[in-house]
């Protein structure tokens, strides 16, 4: 048998991804708009952002599903995140579309999110840890750790 016949197994994998939609993170000297227009507050994940990350996680569930369990086992993930509202808000609302405790359920209340665009008050979601580390120390969620003055301009 050829080696381009043989069948391919996916047994792992890593996934890495940036926070959705976020309100600005400052504003500019001559801006009307300050930070009182944002309903968080700067540099805060949206309610756009929201969703995104919970249609990324229903890919993920698609993408992975002969990799993952349909529900949550502690063994077999493992979610990092920086120490920040909007990434920490990104990885839960990611996992609320990978873990749904109802899929139908949780379609019916997107397209209502969509629809009123704002937050509903009850969701079909189950508690998923997410890890963070120190700054100082965390060499795969954050870029401080290269030296700048590297970079070419």
């Amino acid at each position: 048998m050829k080696c381009s016949e043989e069948k391919t197994i996916l047994v792992g994998t890593h996934i890495i991804y940036r926070h959705g939609d976020r309100s600005p993170i400052l504003s500019y000297p001559e801006s009307i708009v300050d930070e009182f227009f944002w309903p968080n507050g700067f540099g805060q994940l949206t309610l756009r952002g929201q969703l995104q990350q919970i249609r990324l996680g229903q890919y993920f569930r698609e993408r992975y599903s002969e990799l993952l369990n349909s529900t949550y086992v502690a063994s077999e993930v493992t979610i990092r995140s920086t120490d920040n509202d909007r990434t920490l808000m990104s990885a839960y609302s990611n996992l609320l579309g990978l873990y749904p405790t109802s899929k139908e359920k949780l379609d019916l209340i997107l397209l209502e999110i969509e629809q009123d665009n704002k937050w509903p008050e009850v969701l079909p979601w189950q508690p998923i840890p997410v890890h963070t580390v120190p700054k100082s120390i965390d060499y795969v969620c954050t870029s401080d750790f290269f030296d700048q003055s590297t970079i070419s301009k």
